[in-house]
């Protein structure tokens, strides 16, 4: 009897270190982040020019989006055409969105403004949420 009693309680130890294992998880690596979210184009820095939204609208049907979900992935979507990658979130408070090719694109958050560098366009685009 104490050998049945002895093998309940190693099971039941065994059964709640495995339920216990499987609930921690790994946090996604953007939880709680404020780049998490949906952000539309509402202005650019182009060659020393301030374009706003109402000047980027008269050359474009809809404003771009690009969405950054808490686990790293991100989309953008324009004009019908999709994009996929993933941020990372750099040591420094700055972000990196690379994609399946070999560039990638830094952006900062500053004051609610999202801040996507094409520096080899010489181009800053701002979304907001």
């Amino acid at each position: 009897m104490r050998k049945i009693t002895k093998l309940s309680v190693v099971a039941a130890l065994v059964l709640v270190m495995g339920m216990f294992l499987v609930s921690c998880g790994a946090e996604p690596p953007l939880a709680g982040d404020d780049a998490v979210g949906a952000w539309t184009l509402t202005g650019a820095e182009y060659a020393g020019m301030e374009l706003t939204a109402e000047d980027l609208s008269t050359a474009m049907d809809e404003m771009p989006v690009f969405t950054i979900n808490e686990d790293g992935s991100a989309n953008f979507a324009f004009g019908g055409e999709d994009g996929a990658g993933t941020v990372t979130k750099n040591e420094d408070g700055t972000y990196t969105l690379s994609d399946d090719t070999d560039q990638t694109i830094n952006f900062t958050i500053e004051d609610s403004v999202l801040k996507l560098d094409y520096t080899a366009m010489n181009m800053v685009m701002n979304f907001e949420k």
